[in-house]
């Protein structure tokens, strides 16, 4: 399965089968992943399978997430988000249609809920 869920943290993973498909070994061995939590998103990517102790984690804090762009292809997606400075976005491809459209609704609805002003008070 490719989406691992909890209340507070959802996760997806890049498809071995696209990896297959494009011929990049080190998809079908170590798929790559976002992370979404209470804090922020993350991304594991391993980018060669003879090193795979060199592994790129990075973190951005819900606070500093400009858009979450979801490319839709015929057969796998490609989520991109990307942060308020603009630079280095995090981009993982060739995820399964399902899973990718619930981790985008799931970050944009947390999204929408840290940046909802609070209602006043009537008295």
């Amino acid at each position: 399965m490719s989406v691992a869920a909890t209340p507070d943290r959802i996760e997806v993973k890049s498809s071995r089968l696209w990896a297959l498909f494009h011929f990049n070994f080190t998809r079908i061995l170590f798929p790559a992943r976002l992370i979404a939590d209470t804090i922020g998103i993350s991304s594991n990517i391993i980018r060669r399978w003879y090193l795979p102790w060199e592994r790129t984690d990075e973190h951005l804090p819900l606070s500093h997430v400009a858009e979450v762009a979801h490319t839709r292809g015929f057969l796998w997606d490609r989520i991109s988000v990307e942060s308020s400075g603009g630079l280095n976005p995090l981009v993982v491809s060739g995820l399964s249609k399902g899973p990718a459209r619930h981790f985008v609704d799931h970050v944009r609805e947390r999204l929408n809920e840290s940046t909802a002003a609070p209602r006043p008070v009537q008295r």
